[in-house]
């Protein structure tokens, strides 16, 4: 039910965010707006504003529109013909639909800038140890180095860390990286690897760098969809206690034991809500060899010692043009993925429908209110992003048919425009299918 919640908040905010882009252009542009609604279906509250806009909340919040004053959907008096949305130039009616969008993405950057200013609390980049005939191994660092910089970048913790070499990751390539060894500032320079979007999330142990981290509490955090911990029917929370009878007290431990029972069922004892309940978990092997169940650990169950603490901060200025970097980094990734599914070089099982996005949004709620925020502003960047794609009934369906009349000097004809709105709803309903498919065979295994 939180999860529910959360998910209704956050999609609604977001919608209201696309929707007042439109709105706010098209009310700039003089085109008369009729109708602000947030949701679809039958309203269940709507007020006729000041401005006589009709505002309207529906109960299915997967979406939203403004309806605009339009001679091609309804008769329209000659006194108000020049409000209408048709009758303004290519470049008003281009505005107005490449506004939403916009909007969605503006957002992102001022969440960004926010959570910047405020700051992101982590942990000190300290390397506990480096794999041996690794490329940190090559490259010359050690155990006790503190990562400085990548890039010329500062890295103050070890997600700025992962964020700088996962950003070289896409293209491959060397970078410089300058550490503290015994306080004393020394550069080198490493070769990271060419990695695709599935294998991103290994990119320490590719470089072989093993972070120095907290002894952590054995409490769960995410859990993946369709992997071993969700099928045994783990959740977020449960604190674990042994493992085939064997106490195990720290997070690492229980890592070593995962590893070591690939395809070998474990007897698991775990707490939760106070009571102490059985499960059977059988670790898949990964690529290496060693099992794995797809649960993380909630790291903000222990208490970070305080030599370990940092921050990700920028003053208000310099955290501009980072919140600016974030988005569009972001947003190519996004873009990235999306080109792989094309492709096939990544997975559709990576497409993700309402269920997904609440079971993420219920999971950074609890978190705290900085992952809540850091959730809204990539959903807000992956709306504006899909929104854009040049599919008829997307703005950049509308987009891309504006373009067309650019060239040709002339709009398509309403028919052409009436197919390729089919086409662009059997291409989204395809996407829906198949995004429901994957919440519906995580859910149900």
């Amino acid at each position: 039910m939180q999860s529910l919640i959360f998910f209704v908040i956050a999609l609604a905010l977001l919608v209201v965010i696309h929707e007042y882009g439109h709105f706010w252009v098209a009310r700039r542009c003089g085109v008369k707006v009729l109708r602000f609604s947030v949701g679809f279906g039958k309203p269940i509250w709507k007020k006729i504003g000041k401005d006589g806009v009709e505002y309207v909340l529906a109960p299915i919040p997967l979406g939203g529109y403004v309806k605009m004053l339009d001679e091609r959907e309804m008769p329209v008096e000659e006194n108000l013909t020049q409000f209408a949305f048709n009758r303004q130039s290519l470049a008003k009616r281009f505005a107005i639909v490449l506004a939403g969008p916009v909007a969605n993405l503006l957002f992102a950057i001022v969440a960004y800038w926010f959570l910047l200013v405020v700051g992101i609390p982590g942990i000190k980049p300290v390397i506990s140890e480096i794999v041996p005939q690794s490329i940190a191994a090559d490259a010359g660092l050690t155990a006790g180095d503190t990562i400085k910089s990548i890039g010329g970048q500062d890295t103050p913790t070890w997600n700025s860390v992962f964020k700088a070499l996962l950003l070289k990751a896409e293209q491959g390539g060397d970078i410089d990286i300058e550490v503290l060894t015994d306080n004393v500032s020394t550069p080198h320079r490493i070769s990271v690897p060419k990695l695709d979007i599935e294998d991103a999330p290994t990119v320490l142990n590719k470089v072989g760098l093993i972070p120095l981290r907290p002894v952590l509490n054995p409490v769960l955090g995410k859990i993946v969809d369709g992997m071993p911990a969700q099928k045994a029917g783990l959740k977020t929370g449960d604190v674990l206690l042994s493992a085939n009878g064997q106490r195990l007290s720290t997070w690492s431990e229980w890592v070593n034991v995962i590893q070591q029972h690939p395809n070998k069922t474990l007897e698991i004892r775990l707490l939760r809500q106070q009571q102490e309940m059985t499960f059977s978990v059988t670790p898949q092997a990964g690529d290496d060899g060693q099992g794995l169940i797809g649960a993380g650990v909630d790291t903000t169950k222990t208490t970070v010692p305080d030599e370990l603490k940092s921050e990700l901060r920028y003053g208000p200025i310099l955290a501009f043009p980072q919140a600016v970097t974030n988005t569009w980094d972001f947003s190519v990734s996004t873009l990235t993925s999306l080109w792989g599914m094309i492709k096939g070089t990544v997975s559709t099982d990576n497409l993700g429908g309402p269920i997904s996005i609440a079971k993420v949004a219920g999971s950074s709620a609890e978190q705290g209110w900085m992952s809540f925020v850091s959730f809204l502003a990539m959903i807000s960047i992956t709306l504006g992003i899909l929104n854009l794609l040049p599919i008829p009934m997307l703005d950049g369906g509308h987009l891309s048919m504006f373009i067309i009349e650019a060239i040709r000097g002339k709009p398509l004809s309403e028919t052409t425009q009436v197919q390729a709105q089919k086409i662009g709803m059997i291409i989204l309903l395809a996407v829906m299918f198949i995004a429901f498919f994957n919440d519906l065979s995580r859910l149900f295994g």
